[in-house]
């Protein structure tokens, strides 16, 4: 008896490595992508995607190669830099939607989307660290699966954000880079050797030219950013920030290119009367940052911030990072995070779209994250000065599945669940054979519009799973979704008949 009460307090006791934490997390990762990437099978073009992609299929018809779909994406920048916004880089992008290629590429554009954010948030969080508090690998990874499983299971909307190439690229796409462009700069900063110094040099001057042309939000956020960084820079590493100035001067051009071209004075017409003037702007923003916090946080970010913290505790304290001035790292990171309502508010007059606040959302959830391991490790810091015995290592066995019923149960109180989570919407909608159902609709639709008929009636979608179906058409030839796709298959009128 004595001996099974040992084998029992043992097993209560056991801590699983970091390394097999890291490991498990690696797997449940794994299994919330799959349904993701599977339902990009089933993603299908809307809108903006015919009106974007229009000059790149032109060009490449025209030139009879995938090169003419470049001239014609250049194109499309020149014109809507004078017609409609500044954004080159997005429009660029946007204009080369997998959909010219064919229908039945279109979901190549959400697995893009998937990949790039994956991609950006394994890479910054691999470089603050490994490379900045230099931390062992498997803590990284562990901090690299829950950060990213964050951004893309809780996005504000995975509709805009994910299978909705357009909005989708604009937003999440388009602060995908900006990350990319922030990890780039701190390993300029960082980089020993010159071949890495001259590799990241040329990054950081392509970041800063591609960041500079996104959309406001993004590049408002890149542009403090690269400002930040150069501070810190100059501080810690002195004549080594210089290195930085090639990317601070082509960020300066491409901002104001974006921001003075003359296509954004022509959008800001339809919204006469709707912003705010610029200070008030920046005001709203605080009230806006604060109003949004429960909103972007809720029960189950802070499940997953309770999550961390072992991994964290694990990681932190053990080189010779200092963790200095928290509270004004916490609010450095409110007025960066704040500053993604300023330009809605000023040329809209609210708060943004479902697809900006993709954007603002990721922003938050990265600093929020960031916020947790510095504190932390400040905590650690000034226990360890005042020679407080700490426990160390990864948590016990059992936190991890307490910490999972938790959330479990959160999920379970959730009144759309489909909607809030993004893996288990794709899930639900791939289970319940909605999205099969939708895209054979499509499907439909797409051979009628082939067809010689000249002015096309269509029947309205009877299966719209939220996840990919961003809208329908209307009954109105003249609206603008109905000219678009009447254009991209070159057709007199389309019009979507409800009278049944």
């Amino acid at each position: 008896m004595k001996r099974l009460t040992q084998l029992l307090k043992s097993f209560i006791k056991w801590k699983p490595s970091m390394k097999v934490v890291a490991a498990l997390a690696l797997a449940l990762l794994v299994v919330m992508l799959l349904p993701l990437f599977r339902l990009a099978m089933y993603a299908v073009p809307w809108y903006d995607d015919y009106m974007f992609g229009s000059a790149a299929r032109t060009g490449m018809e025209l030139a009879g190669n995938g090169w003419g779909a470049i001239q014609g994406a250049v194109e499309c920048v020149r014109t809507e830099w004078y017609a409609w916004q500044g954004t080159y880089t997005s429009i660029f992008f946007m204009a080369l939607m997998p959909g010219i290629w064919g229908e039945d590429k279109y979901f190549l554009g959400p697995i893009f989307i998937l990949l790039l954010v994956l991609t950006a948030i394994f890479i910054l969080v691999k470089v603050l660290v490994k490379d900045v508090l230099r931390a062992d690998t498997a803590s990284c990874i562990v901090l690299q699966v829950v950060t990213s499983a964050t951004v893309i299971m809780f996005m504000h909307s995975s509709q805009a954000g994910i299978y909705w190439y357009n909005a989708g690229f604009h937003y999440v796409g388009m602060h995908s880079i900006c990350i990319l462009f922030v990890s780039t700069m701190i390993c300029l900063l960082k980089a020993e050797r010159r071949t890495a110094t001259l590799l990241f040099l040329v990054l950081s001057m392509l970041g800063a030219l591609m960041t500079a042309g996104g959309n406001f939000v993004t590049a408002l956020q890149g542009g403090l950013l690269l400002l930040g960084i150069g501070v810190l820079g100059f501080w810690f590493y002195r004549k080594r920030a210089l290195l930085l100035l090639p990317a601070l001067c082509i960020y300066a051009v491409g901002f104001c290119r974006n921001m003075t071209a003359p296509g954004n004075d022509k959008r800001a017409q339809s919204y006469i009367g709707w912003g705010y003037s610029p200070v008030e702007a920046v005001i709203r923003s605080f009230l806006e940052a604060f109003t949004h916090i429960g909103e972007f946080t809720g029960l189950i970010t802070i499940a997953v911030l309770v999550l961390l913290v072992p991994v964290i505790w694990h990681m932190v304290g053990k080189r010779d990072f200092k963790f200095k001035y928290p509270e004004l790292v916490l609010l450095l990171s409110f007025c960066i995070y704040a500053t993604g309502f300023t330009p809605s508010l000023y040329s809209l007059g609210h708060a943004g779209l479902s697809r900006t606040l993709n954007a603002v959302k990721i922003t938050y959830q990265l600093l929020l994250i960031l916020n947790e391991v510095y504190w932390l490790g400040w905590l650690k810091m000034r226990l360890k000065q005042k020679q407080y015995n700490m426990p160390e290592g990864a948590a016990y066995w059992w936190f991890y599945p307490v910490v999972g019923v938790g959330m479990l149960i959160i999920f379970a109180m959730a009144p759309n669940q489909a909607g809030c989570y993004s893996a288990y919407g794709a899930y639900y909608y791939i289970h319940t054979g909605e999205a099969y159902n939708f895209y054979q609709q499509y499907l439909e639709r797409v051979e009628i519009l082939k067809s010689d008929e000249s002015h096309v009636v269509l029947e309205p979608y009877r299966y719209k799973p939220y996840l990919i179906c961003v809208g329908d058409l209307s009954d109105n030839p003249e609206s603008e979704e109905n000219k678009a796709v009447a254009s991209w298959y070159g057709k007199a009128s389309v019009i979507v008949d409800y009278s049944d």
